[in-house]
């Protein structure tokens, strides 16, 4: 069984960004629509600052 790990848990702009690590996956980022509509790439980051900077960056470019 993998273990995720949540890091970070914020709303910005009406999104709500989820930055989460796993053993077989490193860190990523995912974001949540208000409606619930999860987005994101399957990127991997090797610190949570970086997922949590690009994960900000998709919000700042309205991806």
């Amino acid at each position: 069984m993998t273990t995720t790990k949540i890091h970070l848990v914020v709303g910005i702009e009406d999104v709500t960004l989820l930055v989460f690590y796993t053993e077989a996956h490193c860190w990523q980022f995912r974001l949540i629509s208000a409606g619930g509509a999860v987005f994101g790439e399957c990127k991997l980051y090797y610190t949570p600052e970086a997922a949590e900077k690009m994960g900000r960056e998709w919000i700042s470019k309205g991806n």
